[in-house]
């Protein structure tokens, strides 16, 4: 197999990955609602709305994938970054309903007593989530990935002449110069 199809692989994989993470939590509700005897179809409510979020979110991370692909320096980075996002996405898309509903239970019950619906509260945490998770992958690889140092730069002051010792026509010249 050649490597941009490999590529175009792992970003589909990815991406159906992501998918899963994001609509795992709900068929896991629906299913503890089905089997304890509350299952109905107005359930399924709640898998819809992560299934389209989750649908959005894996498009918006197989393209993030393909740009740092790009840019990358180093691909290792890119993946890195992309496994990091992932970990990050299921513990709070996972993580972050149960602190909500939990943590603010008055509120919820008087927002569900008011009519408003609460696939509108689920949606907006799991948005939440995937926010948090796009962020920390987007970090992740720019904290990665090398940076052009510039003259004068924390690490010239710090007495690291990594550069320098490569270059030893540079530390000719830097002896010149004194």
């Amino acid at each position: 197999m050649r490597r941009e199809t490999v590529d175009q692989v792992a970003v589909v994989v990815y991406g159906a990955v992501d998918l899963l993470v994001i609509l795992a939590p709900a068929v896991a509700l629906k299913l503890a609602a089905d089997r304890g005897g509350m299952g109905d179809l107005n359930g399924m409510d709640l898998v819809l709305a992560s299934a389209a979020l989750g649908v959005v979110h894996a498009l918006v991370a197989g393209s993030r994938l393909r740009s740092e692909e790009r840019m990358a320096v180093r691909r290792a980075d890119m993946w890195i970054a992309a496994v990091d996002a992932l970990v990050v996405l299921t513990l709070a898309a996972t993580l972050l309903p149960i602190t909500v509903l939990w943590g603010f239970a008055d509120e919820h019950a008087s927002m569900a007593n008011r009519g408003y619906p609460v696939v509108a509260l689920w949606l907006g945490v799991q948005a939440v989530a995937v926010g948090i998770a796009e962020l920390t992958g987007r970090f992740v690889f720019w904290w990665l990935e090398p940076h052009p140092r510039r003259r004068g730069s924390w690490r010239r002051s710090m007495g690291s002449r990594t550069s320098d010792r490569a270059n030893p026509t540079h530390q000719i010249n830097a002896r010149s110069e004194s």
